[in-house]
């Protein structure tokens, strides 16, 4: 198998996950090269621009950010460029928090998984980005009602949400109030087609 192969394959079991156990076990064995892969060899843009939206209209740099699915870091670390100063993040892999750890881009790291309320954050956070997480074989719509709880009222969330499955995501999230401030439809990756849903939305209970 050759290298873009090998890539690609990584890339297509990711997104045919089917359990825990086995989105543990692919990231681990894909944690020491995750970042070469997807943003190097497969030219991934999708982290960066989401976080870019995010910094473009987050009120206050200092105030607490939760990266949903955070992996290596990599949104983390954009936001930090970008002068966001507060980062939490969460991901299923411990293999791939070290990574992100190793960034200094976050302030705390959690091992959970999204499924579930993840323990030991320190919610409410006043923001939330989520980069390759809301995708087929990883999150799906039934998590977003108990991950919404880690949010304040009024808060803004930049998620990318993949195409093809944005149309269930959108019932469950319209029916909680959200004020959509950007939402579009764009590439994730270098010279690709337009496959995920961009979205910045701010949550019911925004002060008038």
């Amino acid at each position: 198998m050759s290298e873009s192969e090998r890539v690609s394959d990584s890339v297509a079991r990711a997104r045919a996950l089917s359990s825990v156990e086995d989105a543990e076990a692919l990231y681990r064995d894909w944690a020491a090269t995750y970042d070469a892969d997807v943003f190097g060899a497969m030219g991934f843009t999708g982290s960066a621009r989401i976080a870019d939206l995010l910094a473009s209209v987050l009120p206050e740099p200092a105030e607490p950010v939760l990266d949903l699915g955070c992996g290596t870091g990599a949104v983390g670390v954009r936001l930090a460029e970008l002068g966001v100063t507060t980062i939490d993040g969460v991901d299923l892999s411990p293999e791939m928090l070290a990574v992100a750890e190793s960034t200094h881009a976050y302030r705390h790291l959690v091992v959970g998984d999204l499924n579930a309320l993840p323990n030991g954050l320190h919610a409410p956070y006043a923001a939330s980005v989520s980069a390759g997480t809301f995708t087929t074989g990883h999150v799906g719509p039934d998590a977003v009602p108990r991950l919404l709880e880690l949010f304040r009222p009024g808060a803004v969330i930049a998620w990318v949400i993949a195409a093809s499955v944005w149309p269930s995501f959108e019932v469950v999230l319209a029916a909680h109030g959200l004020d959509v401030l950007h939402r579009t439809v764009e590439p994730i990756r270098r010279d690709g087609p337009p496959e995920a849903v961009m979205l910045v939305a701010r949550l019911a209970g925004r002060a008038a």
